[in-house]
């Protein structure tokens, strides 16, 4: 199994996002018309060891230590992909029906610039993923609570 050089959530996060990314691509490529039944059966023998490694990590950020923003948002991150789906129904349903998560999301984002929720991006359309999270050239970030902007 990968490990990150560090055990934090935000660095466990960074393999977590390339692993499934890779995942993603292969499970993509599996698709696609003309590969040969050798190639697709390689393919998933190597899908399943990826699987078993994202499992790994996945129990790795559960168990670590959060400190810092950047390791809550990582482990929002990675339970929006694997406890409760919600970037696919966002992705499904579209941002506007759920605006209050999207007000929470774009505020965090905000906070911390550079961050990408992998899961989102994953997901979501480019413009949805604006939508959701901001376009990184906003200003200052809202105030995250309810009533009046």
């Amino acid at each position: 199994m990968a490990k990150a050089e560090e055990s934090s959530i935000s660095a466990l996060h960074q393999l977590w996002a390339q692993l499934e990314n890779q995942q993603h691509e292969l499970a993509i490529t599996m698709q696609e018309v003309g590969i040969d039944a050798a190639a697709v059966e390689s393919m998933r023998e190597r899908q399943a060891l990826l699987l078993l490694e994202i499992s790994g990590v996945v129990a790795e950020i559960r168990d670590a230590p959060a400190t810092t923003l950047e390791d809550y948002l990582a482990l929002l991150d990675v339970a929006l992909e694997h406890e409760v789906d919600l970037a696919g129904d966002i992705a499904f349903y579209g941002p506007k029906d759920f605006p209050m998560i999207t007000r929470l999301l774009r505020a965090l984002a905000q906070r911390a610039p550079g961050f990408e929720f992998n899961s989102l991006r994953r997901w979501l359309s480019p413009g949805q993923y604006e939508e959701v999270v901001g376009d990184g050239h906003t200003g200052a970030a809202e105030l995250i609570g309810f009533g009046a902007r």
